[in-house]
Formats: C-alpha cells, structure tokens, sequence
C-alpha cells in the first residue's frame, strides 16, 4: 500500500475508513484484497463505508464533518486516582489519570483539539527523569487505543473467558500481572476521531486525517504532555499496532527532526513493506500464514502435525523461500514434473486438494484458503486471527460459489468472526472501568472503538522508509517487532521479509533490532500465554534499551 521512489514519498492511496488506510487488511493486494478489505470494514476499522459527511438525522452515530458547530470539549484537569495492584507477590501502587489534552496552534495558542488520554505512573519514584515513558499510539484510524490499555498493556485487563472471548454480561476486569506498568510509566493516546477524542470543530476534522497530519498532531500531543508533566528528560517509548505502527514509525522520525529523543519503538503486527506483496512476492510471503492456520485446524499429515508452532513455521519459510518460489519464478517454464511436485507438496502443507491448487494456478489467496479449509464444515477463517471460525450461511438454500467462493450468502471475509466476539463486551466493559474506577464523568459524545469518527483518510509514504530514517538520524533507536503467527492480515514472513530488506547500517540490524514470534492472532495481548510472553519480551527489550552498554 506504501511506496517508495528515490527515497521520497509518495502519495499511493484515499480511502474512507474501512480499516483500509492503516487498517487491519487495508493492503491493497491483488490476490488477498478481497478478504483483507472485507475483513477490515467488517472488523476493527469496520462497519463504515462513507464517514464524517452529513449522513441525516437518521445517522445517530457516525461524526458529521459538515455540521456547523460540534460538542465543545473544557480543558478540565483530568481525573486523577490512585490506586494498588499486585504483581509477581508485590504491591504496585500507582497514579492514574485520564482527560484530554489540548493541541493548541504554536502562532494563535487557539486550541484545534483535545486528544482523550490515559496515563498511568508508578508512585514512589523518586526522579521520574530516569524512568522510561511509554506512549502507546494504537492501530488504524479509526481504532481507540483502549485495545492496548485495556486489553492487557495497563494495570487493569478485560476479564476475557476461558475460550478468548468477552462472554456474556455482566463483563469486568481485573488487575494485569503482565502490565508493563512495573517497566515504564504508561500513556495511552487515542487520534482525532478515535475514542472521545475530537476536532474542536467538526469542519476541521478532515484535517487531522492525513499520514502526516496524524503524526503531526501525536507530535504535539508528546511535545505538550511531556511539559505538563514534567516528563521532558524521561527515556521515550513509542508503540503502534497493526497497520498503524505506520505513525509510530513516521512520528519517531518527526520528534527526533524537533529535537526530542526516542529511546525505542515497539511495533505489533508490522506494516508491511511494498515489495512484500507486490506480484507473486504476495503469495509466498502469504504462504506459510496459511500453513500455519491448516495446522492449527488439524488439515495436515500426522508427521506434519506433531510439529510444535515454531517447527512447522521453519518448514512453511523454507518451502515458501525455495520450491515454492522456484515454481512461481519459471511460470510456464517450469516442468511437468516440477509443477506436479510443487502441487503435491503445496497440498501437503495446506491442507488443501492437489485439485483445488491447480485451479488456483498454484497462487492461494487469503479470500479462497479461508473459504477452503473448512468448506466441508461451512466454517472460515477470521483474518485477524485464523484460529477463530464461523458459519458462512448459504444462499437459498444451495451452497453456491465458486472454485473458492465462499459458499453464497455471507462471503467468508465480509465477518470477522474473532472481533465480532470481542469487541461489545470489551467497550461494554472499558466505559464502566473509565467512570466506576477511574471516575471519569466527562465524556465527549460517543466513543469510537473501531469506527463512526473518521472520515476518508489519505494514507502517503513508506512505514520501512520512515523506519530507515529515523536509524538514520538516531543510530542508537532500539526497535521490537512483535509477528503474530495466526495474524493473517500482517502475514508473519511478509514482515521478516519486510525487516530482512530494512535499509539500516550493520551495527543497526546486528545490535538494536529485537523480534518476537508469538502463537497468537493479531492482538497478542488478548491471548492469556501470549501476553505472559509478550510481557516478557517487551521488559527485556525496554531495560536492554535502558542499558548503557547498549
């Protein structure tokens, strides 16, 4: 979806918010496009199609860009509370507050919005100058940061059920062993449309909704906190997630250009890069996402099964990087015996009949594998995270489709069945945890989680190019990568290609570049023993980062 020309860039791509700019599956690819777009408007940017443009009385929900006066937001001093876990046997006493900040015009100091924040910081420290600062960004336009907070980054974590949903009402929460809180002061920061936050005036709206214009109000938002709270000298962490770890890369070059240090960055579910899924790069890079699912779902061999998650992922990349690749690269050109082997194997490893991958030309899209795999049970695939499934409802009563339809009826991508399960249950419970424990009673219309406050967002640039460059500018920048190996939309080899091409120095790539696999789909943290590692890795990537030696 990002290109890059001579180190400049480009302007690739306007789309309204169907979680397409910087949304889950908002890749433009030719042969995962379907899926992925459809995925997206039904997922975690999902549900609008048009956004921010007089929709009419009817249309109580979606922010009206076109209105002529909007909710004024006061600049009242945020909540603030205090409050105690306990983590690894010991009490954690911290302070949390949440309000918004005010982004005023550096010529006028008239305020053009107010970002709705939550920030959490650990008491007792007695220079708060010498502890790290973690700001949180969240995912595509359109997505609150409460995903992170909430999810299980904060001291306080949706309760989930046993099987990895929300569950049934009443929901809760409960307090996060695995809060990386004990690690670094946290502050989570929801864009113009996102959460309560809001342009001041509903004109101005589309004005927030550019790549640059997004990091250019984080920009600030960073700028101002750190002056208000005293926070100027503190190390600087900056995380994003999904197709929006685009602004964390774009906004830590954008500080380091205004003078103000980033220490590291964290990315969950990296963009991906261009060449990643451009032409026949798209299904190799594809590939071994979808070994994995077949895997998970019991479709391989015995020999194939026994295989642990890390085992059956080697073997996926290394037919992905050598048989399959060989085959793709000669098309016509390669031999009877060639393709009957590559057919042969490629059934092996997906699950899928030799039939199937013929008429598919050998190249599998994200669209048909999810129709394909569980067909006979009229299940598929939810692209955010493949181990979760649904029923695909048939079309008057025939099953409808094509060689990979997805059975008539609801296509198989237009639902993700994974979100559709946590997301109700999930603001459900956050809206009650920011007014019962944080005491916040002053919120600004609705709150957007995934979607209703922004409109078209112009999305221009390379995520790999803003990372090259900021390396550039900052030698010593630390980077952590999180791959999800059931993350369909981000597919994992695609982003270990994408890092393998990353234009950095030597010393770079050997010393300050951290990556970490998980069993999980796209949010990591919603997973109970893929948070416990992801914990674990981020503290160990944060005090390494913290490390002189380093």
């Amino acid at each position: 979806m990002r290109c890059m020309r001579n180190g400049q860039f480009l302007l690739v791509i306007t789309l309204s918010l169907s979680f397409g700019a910087w949304g889950q599956g908002g890749s433009s690819q030719a042969g995962r496009g379907a899926a992925t777009q459809q995925a997206g408007a039904a997922g975690r940017g999902g549900g609008r199609s048009g956004g921010g443009g007089g929709a009419g009385a009817i249309d109580f929900y979606n922010y009206d860009t076109t209105a002529s006066t909007g909710m004024a937001i006061s600049d009242a001093q945020p909540a603030e509370t205090h409050q105690k876990i306990t983590v690894n046997g010991e009490a954690l006493a911290y302070t949390a507050r949440v309000g918004y900040m005010p982004l005023r015009n550096a010529t006028t100091g008239q305020s053009s919005a107010h970002l709705f924040f939550t920030y959490y910081s650990k008491d007792g420290v007695s220079d708060a100058s010498a502890r790290p600062l973690l700001f949180s960004l969240g995912g595509a336009p359109g997505v609150a940061t409460s995903w992170q907070e909430f999810g299980g980054l904060g001291p306080k974590r949706m309760k989930w059920t046993g099987d990895g949903t929300a569950g049934l009402p009443p929901y809760g929460w409960v307090d996060n062993p695995n809060t990386l809180l004990g690690q670094a002061d946290l502050v989570f920061v929801n864009p113009v449309g996102t959460a309560y936050s809001r342009p001041d005036q509903p004109g101005r709206g589309p004005d927030f909704w550019t790549t640059a214009a997004d990091i250019a109000s984080l920009g600030e938002f960073v700028r101002s906190f750190m002056n208000t709270y005293d926070r100027r000298n503190s190390p600087l962490f900056l995380a994003g997630e999904d197709f929006g770890t685009a602004r964390a890369a774009g906004l830590a070059g954008y500080l380091i250009e205004r003078h103000i240090p980033i220490h590291g960055v964290v990315l969950l579910s990296m963009t991906l890069s261009a060449d990643s899924i451009a032409g026949d790069a798209q299904y190799i890079t594809l590939l071994p996402s979808l070994i994995m699912a077949a895997w998970y779902h019991k479709k391989l061999a015995p020999e194939l099964q026994a295989l642990g998650a890390e085992q059956i992922a080697e073997q996926a990349r290394q037919f992905a990087a050598r048989e399959y690749l060989h085959a793709l690269y000669k098309g016509d050109r390669v031999t009877p015996e060639e393709r009957t082997k590559a057919v042969a194997n490629l059934s092996r490893l997906t699950g899928l009949s030799k039939a199937f991958i013929v008429n598919n030309n050998l190249r599998i899209t994200l669209d048909r594998f999810s129709s394909e795999l569980l067909r006979d049970q009229r299940r598929a695939l939810s692209s955010s995270d493949a181990r979760v499934t649904g029923y695909v409802p048939g079309s008057g009563g025939g099953r409808g489709g094509g060689r990979g339809g997805g059975g008539g009826g609801i296509g198989a991508a237009a639902v993700d069945y994974n979100l559709s399960n946590l997301a109700g249950g999930f603001l459900t419970a956050y809206e009650a945890y920011l007014r019962r424990e944080l005491t916040f009673t002053n919120p600004s219309g609705i709150f957007y989680l995934l979607s209703g406050g922004i409109g078209t967002f112009t999305s221009t640039g390379s995520d790999d190019a803003s990372l090259a460059g900021a390396f550039v500018r900052n030698p010593r920048l630390h980077l952590f990568v999180g791959v999800n190996f059931f993350d369909l939309n981000a597919p994992f080899y695609a982003t270990e290609f994408t890092l393998a091409h990353l234009n950095v120095a030597p010393e770079v790539r050997a010393h300050n570049i951290t990556v970490g696999h998980f069993e999980a789909g796209q949010m990591p943290y919603v997973d109970n023993k893929a948070l416990a590692k992801l914990h674990t890795d981020l503290a160990r990537f944060i005090n390494e980062a913290m490390s002189p030696a380093r």
